[in-house]
This record gives C-alpha cells, structure tokens and sequence, in this order.
C-alpha cells in the first residue's frame, strides 16, 4: 500500500521502447486517446490502460494491438558453432565464405513493401527468410542474428515502462543528448552520492539538465528537506513532472540568482507582493488571480526565508557548455552559504573548466577531498561464444567530469583571534582564560 502502481492508468506518465530502441514520454491524461510511437500507427490508449509495466504488445494481422508474451531465445549449445572433422580435431564454423553484396535476398524494396502492407511483421520476417540464399547456409549464430535484425525493423512492438529515472535519463539521451548537458545515468547516480543527498538535507543546486537532477533529489529525499533551485530566466521542469513524484515534488524551492546576489533581495520585483486596489470594485475573476498571485508570493518569500535561516548541506551544479558564466556565479554564491562540512559537486562535460576550479579550490585551503574523476560505461553482450563490447558509433564511453570536495574550517584564523584575545585580556589585568582542549 502507497507503493507505485504495478499497471498503466490515467493521470500518470508511461514510457515506450519500440523494437528498434527508440524511447518516448506519454502523458495519459483526461484528452489521450491513442499514443503516437515514431512511424507505427496509433496505439489506443485502452489497449495500453491495466496492462502491467513491462508489457510487450505487438500489432498483430487485423490491425489490433495484443499483449505479446515473451519470445525465449531458442536455447544454443556452447558447443553449437564446433563440429569435428574425420580426425577428431575441431573445426569452428564461419561466415567468411558467404559474399557481402546484398544480392543474397531475392525480393526486391517493392515486394517487401508489398508484403507489410497485408502480413503481419513475422510472416515478413518469414519471407525474407525463406527468400535469403545464404540463410540455410549460416551458422546458427549467424540465424539468431539475422532474424533478430529483421525482427527489429519489420514487426511493429512496444514495451510498456515506468517513468524511473533511469529509464527518463536514458530517454532523454535518446532523444536530445545536449538538452541534458550529456549527462548519463551513471553520472546521474554519481552526483546523488558525491553529495551526500539524504532525507532531511537542505541542498543549493543549479540544474541545467531540464530539472533531471532536483527530481532525482526530491525523490532520494522522499519528501522530506528542501532543495533550493537557482535559475535565471526559465526553469525548465520537465523531468520533474514525468517522473511523478507527486507530493514529494514539494520539497524542490525556485529562487532566482539575481534574488540571492542582491543586496536587498525583498525590492525584488519575483518577491514584490501585489496590492488589492482600494475603492475600485473587481470582478470574481479577477479577484480569484490576485489571491493565487499573493499566495504564491507569500510562498515565494517564505522560501527565501528559510534559504537565509541557515547554510545549506551542499551544492551541486550542472550547467551546459552555453552557461559557463552562469555557473561560475552560481558556485561562487553557493559556496558562501555551504556549511562547514558540506558537499560540492559540479558536473561538466569538459575538462579545462573543471581543472581550473579544482585547481582554486584546492589553493583557497577551505577545501579538502578535492577530486575531479571521470565514469567509464560500456556495455556488453554476454553469449556463448559472443561475448564482447557492444560495437555502435553512437556510444559514448566517456561523456563528462565530475568534481567534488568538502568545505572545512580555517584553524589557523580561529586559533590567531582567540590568542589575540589573551594577549589583550592579560594585559588588561583580566584572569587569563583557558582555553579548553
């Protein structure tokens, strides 16, 4: 009980994966009726409501989208590509002799076209098959392959997701990799750590990742702490809503920059609270927005407020290559409220800059535990006899820096003024204090 839904229904995000790969974000609201999945035609939304995440469905020869149980891979023996010569001795099978010239398949684009326009996507599969004169002569190996190639771009199929982080972080790569300063999943989860985010933390954060990272800190802080969100302009908030955190979405603050960077923040005009006319006579209407506009002043002062009661546990910073300067003015503002004690990370996807900062940090002697590492990712595909990286041009092995450290406490100031103390208490004629080890 108060756990997610294990089934799709109204009111929440749902995440799609064709066969091909390709992610997209649903909103299954009131207006939905049918979801629009690159080229394949409109899925209805009620073939997609009650089904459990993790659902394949698949089109089938009418037209109808179906639940699709699971296909197990027919299972190969290790042993299935080494057969033995007269003498005993082993002979593996390959592919070498068969030619590379795509002249192997004897229907031609048309036929092809003709066929998915009245079969279904495996009776194509079939076809193609059954047309390749090189097919019956590949290993088996070799067959897996192929079918699971022509599976992928011929039959029309989508799995059903939850909107995790991780399965958002891994869209929103897919879909526009610079919108999110490039940052994986793992990056993602690297930050969380490196700052320490827990329940019952107060953070500062600059988030330039379409709101990836303060979601991903409402939900470790389950609803409990505050997350100060720095912005200047917009506020992107995409992640934040798909990711349907619900209540816990509360604990993540907007403040702009130029409010904490001012001298007298309450002038501002983003905290200005507005006036009810006097003597003047206002509709319903109009009286119902200004009571929304001075509730959501009065929240937006009261955020302030206890931003100023008190420092903040850490600092995290995630800018895109276009707000170099802005991210500059962010750490520089948000180290000044970070705690003795307290965690900072940045996040960028070049190195000078990083360097350049780690390099100050480490000089200024407020900081300890100054690192800037990097995350290497790689998948791999696990079969027998095919084990190995997997090999795509769009794999980015390494995609960004992250810098980290912890700010400390100068002694040696502390220690200079309390003698300074002494001395002029003693000389004053005053019992000398003693210090208390």
């Amino acid at each position: 009980p108060g756990g997610p839904a294990a089934a799709v229904h109204r009111g929440t995000h749902l995440v799609l994966r064709d066969s091909e790969g390709a992610q997209k974000v649903f909103w299954l609201g009131e207006g939905c009726k049918d979801l629009r999945m690159g080229r394949y035609p409109p899925i209805p939304l009620a073939a997609v409501l009650d089904a459990p995440y993790g659902a394949t469905l698949r089109r089938d020869d009418g037209g109808d989208w179906v639940r699709q149980r699971p296909e197990l891979a027919e299972p190969i023996a290790d042993q299935a590509a080494v057969d033995c010569d007269d003498a005993g001795a082993e002979v593996y099978e390959h592919n070498a002799k068969l030619a590379q010239d795509n002249s192997a398949q004897a229907l031609g684009p048309a036929e092809v076209r003709e066929l998915k326009s009245r079969c279904a996507g495996e009776e194509v599969v079939r076809e193609l098959a059954s047309n390749s004169a090189t097919f019956a002569t590949k290993t088996k190996f070799a067959k897996e392959k192929y079918l699971k190639k022509k599976q992928q771009k011929h039959v029309q199929q989508v799995t059903l997701l939850r909107p995790s982080l991780m399965e958002l972080c891994e869209t929103y790569m897919k879909q526009s990799r610079n919108k999110v300063c490039g940052l994986r999943f793992d990056y993602l989860s690297s930050l969380l750590c490196q700052a320490d985010v827990r329940t019952g933390g107060r953070y500062l954060a600059w988030d330039s990742a379409c709101g990836l990272v303060v979601a991903a800190m409402a939900q470790q802080m389950a609803g409990c702490g505050q997350v100060f969100r720095m912005f200047r302009g917009g506020c992107p908030d995409k992640a934040l809503s798909e990711l349907d955190l619900g209540p816990r979405r509360a604990v993540v603050r907007p403040v702009p920059l130029e409010v904490l960077q001012s001298a007298d923040p309450w002038s501002h005009e983003w905290l200005a609270v507005p006036a009810e006319p006097e003597g003047e006579a206002m509709a319903e209407e109009e009286r119902g927005r200004l009571a929304v506009r001075r509730k959501r002043v009065l929240q937006r002062r009261a955020d302030v407020e206890n931003l100023q009661a008190g420092p903040v546990d850490g600092l995290i910073v995630v800018a895109s290559d276009e707000e170099v300067e802005l991210a500059a003015e962010a750490v520089e503002h948000g180290l000044t409220r970070l705690r003795p004690g307290g965690r900072f990370v940045m996040y960028g996807q070049y190195l000078q800059p990083l360097a350049a900062r780690q390099g100050a940090l480490r000089a200024s002697g407020s900081f300890v535990d100054v690192k800037l590492h990097q995350l290497f990712t790689r998948e791999y595909q696990v079969l027998p006899m095919r084990t190995h990286p997997i090999m795509t041009a769009e794999a980015m092995l390494c995609e960004g820096f992250v810098l980290s450290a912890s700010k400390v406490i100068d002694d040696a100031a502390n220690g200079a003024a309390e003698r300074a103390a002494e001395a002029g208490a003693e000389a004053g004629g005053a019992p000398k204090r003693r210090r208390r080890s």
